[in-house]
């Protein structure tokens, strides 16, 4: 848990006004307990959720107090939560939590493929509470970063113990796991199983997994993958009222272009909403 004191530089909750007086980081966000004191010299204090998108931030579940112990109490709750929820998901696997490390692996050979290989990722690149051998288990698929001699970095790989469809960075990478433990290998079955399931571009179209999402101003920009579909990555745009519905797709072959192309538009709302702002400024 961060304690910020005098002589750092204050980090404040957005344009609301609260100054971070604590923050934790826990399930790939941060819960942040901010501190305002009103004109009348009252304090006031707030609990959100904090998540950084790429180039964009959003705070969300805002719950505002007067009262110090009421606010510290949710603050602390939440932590508690998400620690509760990730031990119950790890319990509910009842998968070995023992790490991989260089000696159970091939070294990660830059020379080599690893594409339709199984990796293990350094524990150290997932944060404390995600730090086991079951979720450093991941299938290699394609990506520039898996190819021999590669000419980037992202590695595309399903989680075994989850199945989950990620990312990973070739340098991310132990190495090519040498013996897979029994669990791993019914894990790897399925998934390869369905990966060669016979496609059919009907079934398949318009049904991509929001992986990423960025809201500017009214709008929300999303990132989709499926990896049946021709082009298995894709970026759409909605609005905030109307929650998981996307038009105006763009798609693509690759993850780091539909990522690009992801901050590209949400760059380029951000630009039109600061537009008005700067020519109200220029004409003062």
């Amino acid at each position: 848990m961060d304690n910020y004191d005098e002589n750092k530089e204050k980090r404040m909750i957005s344009d609301s006004g609260y100054e971070v007086c604590q923050a934790f980081r826990i399930g790939g966000k941060e819960i942040l307990l901010g501190e305002r004191r009103n004109d009348d010299g009252k304090m006031n204090y707030i609990v959100c959720d904090y998540r950084e998108q790429g180039i964009f931030t959003e705070y969300s579940n805002g719950l505002g107090d007067d009262d110090y112990l009421e606010a510290v109490q949710e603050f602390t709750g939440r932590i508690s939560g998400e620690a509760e929820r990730i031990k119950s998901d790890c319990e509910a696997r009842g998968l070995p939590r023992d790490i991989f490390t260089a000696e159970h692996c091939d070294r990660n050979d830059y020379a080599q493929s690893i594409e339709g290989k199984v990796v293990a990722i350094k524990a150290g690149v997932f944060s404390p509470e995600y730090q086991s051998g079951d979720n450093q288990l991941v299938y290699v698929v394609r990506g520039n970063g898996a190819i021999a001699n590669p000419r980037g970095n992202a590695v595309f790989c399903y989680h075994l113990n989850t199945g989950e469809h990620t990312r990973f960075e070739r340098y991310d990478i132990q190495g090519v796991v040498r013996k897979l433990p029994e669990w791993a290998k019914e894990s790897l079955a399925r998934i390869q199983a369905e990966m060669d399931k016979p496609v059919d571009a009907n079934e398949y179209a318009g049904k991509y997994e929001i992986v990423e999402r960025m809201e500017v101003g009214q709008k929300v920009f999303a990132l989709g993958h499926c990896e049946k579909a021709a082009q298995p990555y894709g970026t759409w745009q909605g609005h905030k009222t109307s929650k998981n519905s996307f038009d105006m797709g763009h798609y693509f072959n690759d993850y780091q272009a539909a990522k690009t192309d992801l901050h590209d538009r949400a760059a380029k709302e951000q630009e039109r909403i600061d537009r008005p702002k700067r020519r109200e400024e220029g004409a003062r």
